[in-house]
């Protein structure tokens, strides 16, 4: 005996699987794919957690990225060349990495640091005020790390 489903029900459903799909179309990390729910749906981090506006706000997005970027070329997550203040915290971050104080070695995992710090979703949107601030914060994470490596 089949279970009847609600109409409102399959469209979720319908909606959550598309979103799914162009995701993997358009070859997104979960990390990258969280981030961008976030910027475009601010605060959600789950595609489950989207009204049904949200979900086809969100979906047709990532149509739009379907048809500007071509199926085979995922958004990158600095769109130019990294600035000054950029190559400094991806230095520092790696310098983490080599320390065994961060597990992921990628843009993406010093985005979120960066995000936790600031609350700013990208870093070419960060103001210079937050670009030192997360500058500092990951020297003071180096620098108590050394102290604790001397003891």
């Amino acid at each position: 005996m089949a279970v009847a489903t609600s109409p409102r029900l399959a469209a979720r459903r319908n909606d959550l699987a598309a979103i799914h799909i162009a995701k993997a179309q358009l070859g997104l990390s979960d990390d990258e794919y969280r981030d961008l729910l976030s910027t475009v749906c601010p605060g959600i981090r789950s595609a489950a957690d989207l009204d049904v506006s949200g979900r086809r706000r969100f979906l047709a997005h990532l149509q739009a990225c379907l048809r500007g970027h071509g199926k085979a070329q995922p958004q990158r997550l600095i769109r130019k060349p990294l600035s000054e203040p950029q190559r400094l915290m991806w230095s520092l971050w790696m310098q983490l990495a080599d320390a065994g104080l961060v597990r992921a070695r990628s843009m993406a995992a010093l985005a979120a640091y960066a995000r936790r710090q600031t609350g700013v979703e990208r870093l070419e949107w960060l103001n210079k005020h937050q670009e030192h601030l997360v500058i500092e914060t990951l020297k003071k994470w180096l620098a108590r790390a050394a102290e604790g490596a001397k003891t």
